[in-house]
C-alpha cells in the first residue's frame, strides 16, 4: 500500500524543521537557522514565548473548547481586546485568513446589495473559491476557473484606474495596505485614503485585508493606521494575531455589523477558548514588550544595512514585513542563505527576498543576516 501523504504546498527548504526558540529554529541534525521568514509572517512572538505557551496550556487545563452555542467571558474579552487594538466595533472569530475574508466578501455583498468587488492587479486574499476570485496573483486563480462572483482588478496604487472602476454595481474595494506576496509593494502616498474617498462617492465599502500586515507585523497596530482617514467598514486579520496559533477575525463597523443575523455566518471551531487565550496573550505581549517599536527598530537596520550593500536596490515594507530588492534572482540567494544559516522567503517579484522576522528577533541577528547577505552576493551567486 502506498504511503499516506498530505495534500500540501511542495517544500521550499532542503531542511526538516524539528523545534525552535524565540528567533531560531533548529533542524533535525541540531543546526540552527534564524528565522527570517517567521511561518509566512505568522510568528510575531517566535517559537515558544512563555506568555503564549502559559496562556495556552493554563486554558487547556481549565476550559480546552465549547462551541459559539453558549456564552464565555473569555470570548467576549477576546474580541473587545482585538476591537481596541485595532480600532474596530465588531469581531467575528474563525480559524484562518482566507476564512475572514471569505465572510468579509460575504456580508459586503449583502450589506451592499451588490455582486461587484474592485480588487488590484497582483493582489492575495486567500485560496478558498471566493478568495480566488479577487486574488490576481500568480497562477492560483486561473487554475481554479470558473471563481466565484465579478471582480474588476485594476493596477495597485493607481487611484484614477480604480475611480474608473467604481460605479454603483461594486460592493466593495479590496486592498492590502502593502501587498505581501506580490513583493512587499507599498502604495503611494494618499493612496489608501483615496480609496476611501472613491468609496463613499459610489456607496461601496472599503475593505482592507490585514492578514499579512496587521497586529503589529508592520510597527503599528495596524498598517491602515498608517493613513488614518482611510479607516476601512471591514478589516481582516489573521497570522500574527495568534502568533503560530491558528486564528483569525473579520472586523467592522457597527453599521455593517447590523446587517448580520444571527446565524448567518458560523465556525464551529471559530472563537473557541484556546484560540480566544492566545489572541489575549499575543495583543498583551505586543503592548507589555513594546514590540511596535522593536518592529520599526528592525527595519530601520534593515534599511541601512541593505542602503550599504551593492547587490541590494531597495528595500521596500514596514516594521517585520521588509521586502530585499536584489540586482539578481533572489531564489538562488535564499538557497545560499539557508546553507549560512538563515531562512528567509522568496516572492512574485523575483528579485525580491521577504523577510517576516519575529518582533522579538534581536537586532544582532539582523546584522548577521546582512553580513551574510553581503558576502553570498559577492561571491557571485546570481543563476
Amino acid at each position: 500500500m502506498p504511503a499516506l501523504t498530505t495534500l500540501s504546498p511542495a517544500s521550499l527548504l532542503p531542511v526538516a524543521i524539528d523545534r525552535g526558540e524565540g528567533a531560531t529554529l533548529f533542524d533535525t541534525d541540531g543546526n540552527a537557522y534564524a528565522d527570517l521568514y517567521g511561518g509566512h509572517a505568522v510568528a510575531l512572538l517566535g517559537q515558544g514565548h512563555p506568555r503564549w505557551v502559559a496562556a495556552l496550556s493554563d486554558q487547556a487545563r481549565t476550559l480546552s473548547f465549547v462551541s459559539t452555542v453558549a456564552p464565555v467571558p473569555l470570548r467576549d474579552r477576546a474580541a473587545q481586546a482585538l476591537c481596541d487594538f485595532t480600532e474596530m466595533h465588531t469581531a467575528f472569530l474563525v480559524n484562518s485568513g482566507a476564512e475572514a475574508n471569505e465572510a468579509a466578501l460575504k456580508i459586503a455583498r449583502k450589506a451592499m446589495g451588490r455582486d461587484v468587488i474592485v480588487a488590484f492587479e497582483a493582489g492575495f486574499h486567500g485560496r478558498t473559491m471566493a478568495c480566488l476570485g479577487v486574488t490576481a496573483a500568480g497562477s492560483y486563480r486561473s487554475q481554479h476557473d470558473p471563481v466565484h462572483g465579478t471582480t474588476r482588478f485594476v493596477p495597485y496604487g493607481d487611484a484614477d484606474a480604480l475611480a474608473a472602476a467604481l460605479d454603483e454595481d461594486v460592493a466593495a474595494v479590496l486592498l492590502e495596505p502593502i501587498q505581501g506576496i506580490a513583493g512587499v509593494i507599498e502604495p503611494p502616498a494618499g493612496f489608501l485614503t483615496a480609496c476611501r474617498r472613491l468609496c463613499d462617492e459610489v456607496g461601496a465599502l472599503l475593505i482592507v485585508d490585514e492578514i499579512q500586515t496587521g497586529i503589529g507585523r508592520c510597527g503599528r497596530a495596524m498598517q491602515w493606521h498608517a493613513e488614518r482617514a482611510c479607516a476601512p467598514d471591514v478589516c481582516t486579520v489573521g497570522k500574527s494575531l495568534g502568533s503560530g496559533f491558528p486564528v483569525a477575525a473579520m472586523l467592522c463597523t457597527e453599521a455593517v455589523a447590523a446587517t448580520a443575523s444571527p446565524g448567518e455566518h458560523g465556525s464551529t471551531f471559530g472563537g473557541g477558548p484556546l484560540a480566544c487565550a492566545v489572541v489575549l496573550a499575543v495583543l498583551e505581549t505586543i503592548a507589555d514588550e513594546d514590540l511596535l517599536t522593536r518592529g520599526r527598530a528592525l527595519e530601520a537596520i534593515a534599511r541601512e544595512r541593505g542602503a550599504a550593500i551593492d547587490s541590494v536596490g531597495t528595500v521596500r515594507g514596514a516594521g517585520c514585513l521588509l521586502g530585499v530588492v536584489l540586482d539578481r534572482p533572489a531564489r538562488p540567494v535564499a538557497q545560499a542563505l539557508v546553507r549560512a544559516g538563515f531562512l528567509t522567503g522568496t516572492a512574485a517579484d523575483p528579485h525580491c527576498l521577504r523577510l517576516c522576522p519575529p518582533a522579538i528577533m534581536p537586532p544582532a541577528t539582523l546584522h548577521a543576516f546582512f553580513d551574510a547577505l553581503a558576502a553570498t552576493t559577492t561571491t557571485g551567486v546570481r543563476t
